[in-house]
């Protein structure tokens, strides 16, 4: 195991030792929730003036005040039936940490294909050090990036308005990351064993608009699966992303789930089938040389 200990650690001092490249991965997330999420303001969007609601002739006959609460209490309404929540930024921000381990698991690859072009993965081949291991510490490497981004994505969020549910405990915290952990396995094993077999980094950024773009406009992390019409619906609901959101606002946010367990398990072997796939074929590859 030290071997994979010592790759491991390699693979955070290289991250934090690359300041441009820390720089930008920090400021990454402030600029999703901060920029987009601000920006796609649905509830500024949906914004009625009560005194546009009244007719001429009744002006003065009727208070705006209750006509604007009536109409924030059908808002709100409308609003929770379709977010689980009635401020949309706390339903995108929620899904952003699920649609951002998604483009984060495109660099796990980049960086096999540099260490292959540089020579390091060759020199690593000659050492007593398992395949698997090689494998596995990228992997970790890329898992402990995507955990801390993840956690300064949702802290700049809670200062513009992300929303938690009353009596959070540690569970709520922990099993949105469990969720979020294995849906970047998914992702990476993608990505891992394309990186094996390319030496092309720009094969790997054209798969991810490939991939990417559709597994997040598929699901649910930007949008309520009620308002995708029904084949996307149908999709969407085999779409791992659509589950780790549910997760993810479940226990966050309060937002309803449709079966816990069912995206417990599903989320869970689909990622643990495809690692076990993307390990075998990459280990495969480092073999037969790379």
């Amino acid at each position: 195991m030290s071997g994979l200990i010592v790759l491991f650690e390699r693979e955070l001092k290289k991250w934090f030792g690359r300041r441009p490249v820390l720089f930008m991965s920090l400021v990454t997330p402030l600029i999703w929730i901060a920029l987009f999420g601000k920006s796609f303001n649905l509830n500024a969007l949906v914004n009625i003036s009560a005194q546009s609601l009244i007719p001429p002739q009744l002006q003065g006959f009727i208070d705006p005040k209750v006509i604007e609460g009536m109409v924030k209490k059908a808002l709100n309404k409308q609003l929770k039936s379709m977010f689980g929540t009635t401020d949309y930024f706390t339903f995108f921000a929620s899904g952003m940490l699920v649609a951002f381990c998604i483009f984060q698991g495109a660099f796990g690859g980049v960086g096999v294909v540099f260490d292959k072009r540089l020579g390091y993965m060759r020199r690593i081949l000659v050492t007593p050090v398992r395949r698997s291991y090689i494998f596995l510490a990228k992997l970790f490497g890329t898992l402990a990036r995507i955990s801390i981004l993840s956690l300064l994505l949702l802290g700049t969020s809670i200062p513009l308005g992300f929303k938690f549910k009353p009596n959070l405990s540690i569970g709520d915290i922990i099993m949105p990351w469990v969720a979020v952990m294995l849906l970047s396995v998914f992702i990476l094993s993608i990505y891992m064993v394309m990186a094996f077999y390319t030496d092309n980094q720009e094969v790997l950024f054209a798969a991810s608009n490939l991939i990417n773009l559709p597994l997040m406009f598929a699901s649910n992390a930007i949008f309520p699966l009620k308002q995708m019409p029904g084949w996307l619906q149908t999709i969407a609901e085999y779409n791992p992303v659509t589950h780790a959101a549910y997760i993810v606002r479940y226990h966050l946010i309060g937002s309803p789930i449709p079966n816990y367990w069912e995206s417990i398990i599903y989320l869970a072997a689909s990622s643990t089938v495809l690692l076990a796939f993307s390990m075998y074929y990459s280990v495969r590859k480092m073999d037969m040389g790379v």
